[in-house]
């Protein structure tokens, strides 16, 4: 069965070591490893300047749940003009817009609030008045961290699991992300290895694993502190860490769903650089020592993998795609709070439908910023990888 997890490698859309089958895998539980593609990330209250929603202001200072690294849509209720009621004890947004916009007067600075706990609802209250007539008006964001926008959300969503504690508004439960920003081969193992205990026979393990140490060594290059020959030994190395440790995951009796790196030599990145060549090269270094030859013995009833090349590379990527611009507009971002992202990462986190990039959409483009996938390109892995462990676990 190893030729059949390896000759899946390179087929997109395709389902491989199926058959008849009178029934299928159905997991008790699905953990999630890797880096930030797969992370399912929260922000300390003393990160961002949001509020709960007692009045009067200031009430206690909250974090923020459930977001993802990649765009997301989102639903706004924006600029909402009504009456008030000077005794309210609790911030309410306003559920129409009565017309009096023109005519309202802030009393103070707008503040940020966090509705409900559960829910991902962030609103920007500002008390004032429309003639005599106390009111407020309220911008609502509902981010929707129960709307599947990453790899792993589409796999566990498709199973009938949520990563209820990561996001409250999903209540499927039974899935749990340890996954991290800036994540290397090496931290990822340790994420394995911290957490091997939730491992089991019923278990599905998601794993995306190697965009950092290619970025790194992609970085060295350029800053010529390494040669091409040294960073691809370095990936070469890692890699086979990496599939030693997936070995492990399936010697706990877990099923494994594996996202090799996309081609990152086809992001905004490499374009603009200049680099495609060399970050294909370094790719495929890693993608290649990690499932050909790292994992190529290993029965396709228990490792289910894609390697999303042929969804970015010309020849064979639609026509239809969007591969050059960005689907968020990095200059555009605000922090749920109102204040600008202090780095790239911050900007993605934030990213959603309020800063795309004009004339870009989430039907077309494949990347999100200048190098992590957007929803398009994490819906198809998903589904791809789904419906090939469906049939062959």
């Amino acid at each position: 069965m190893g030729a059949v997890a390896l000759a899946c490698a390179s087929i997109v859309l395709a389902s491989c070591g199926g058959g008849d089958r009178k029934s299928y895998f159905t997991p008790s539980n699905i953990v999630s490893f890797g880096d930030e593609n797969s992370a399912i990330a929260a922000v300390p209250s003393s990160d961002i300047n949001l509020l709960d929603n007692t009045l009067p202001i200031p009430g206690a200072s909250v974090g923020f749940k459930g977001l993802s690294y990649t765009a997301k849509a989102v639903r706004v209720d924006a600029n909402f003009v009504c009456s008030s009621d000077p005794a309210a004890t609790r911030v309410q947004t306003c559920e129409a817009d009565n017309g009096q916009g023109a005519s309202f007067v802030a009393s103070g600075s707008p503040t940020y609030h966090v509705l409900i706990d559960n829910f991902n609802l962030v609103t920007k209250y500002e008390a004032g008045t429309v003639g005599a007539t106390a009111s407020q008006r309220t911008t609502t964001v509902d981010y929707a961290c129960d709307v599947a926008s990453t790899w792993v959300q589409i796999v566990a969503q498709a199973y009938g699991k949520g990563y209820t504690s990561q996001c409250a508004q999903d209540k499927r439960g039974g899935a749990v992300s340890y996954a991290a920003l800036g994540a290397k081969t090496a931290d990822v193992i340790n994420q394995i290895n911290a957490n091997r205990g939730s491992l089991g026979s019923k278990t599905i393990v998601t794993i995306m694993v190697g965009q950092n140490d290619i970025l790194e060594q992609y970085q060295l290059i350029k800053a010529s502190s390494q040669s091409e020959a040294g960073a691809t030994a370095v990936l070469q190395s890692r890699a086979a860490d990496m599939a030693a440790a997936i070995k492990g995951v399936i010697g706990t009796g877990a099923k494994v769903m594996l996202a090799l790196t996309p081609d990152l030599g086809q992001t905004p990145l490499a374009t603009a650089a200049g680099d495609s060549t060399l970050l294909t090269n370094l790719v495929r270094a890693y993608n290649d020592r990690l499932y050909i030859t790292g994992l190529g013995n290993v029965s396709g009833r228990e490792l289910a993998g894609i390697n999303p090349e042929s969804l970015t590379k010309p020849g064979t990527r639609s026509t239809s795609y969007q591969y050059v611009t960005p689907l968020c507009d990095a200059a555009a971002v605000l922090r749920p709070d109102g204040t600008t992202p202090a780095n790239d990462d911050e900007k993605l986190l934030y990213c959603t439908s309020q800063y795309y990039t004009s004339g870009t959409a989430t039907s077309t483009a494949i990347w999100a910023d200048a190098k992590r996938p957007a929803p398009l390109l994490h819906n198809l892995i998903g589904v791809t990888v789904f419906n090939r462990g469906r049939e062959q676990f």
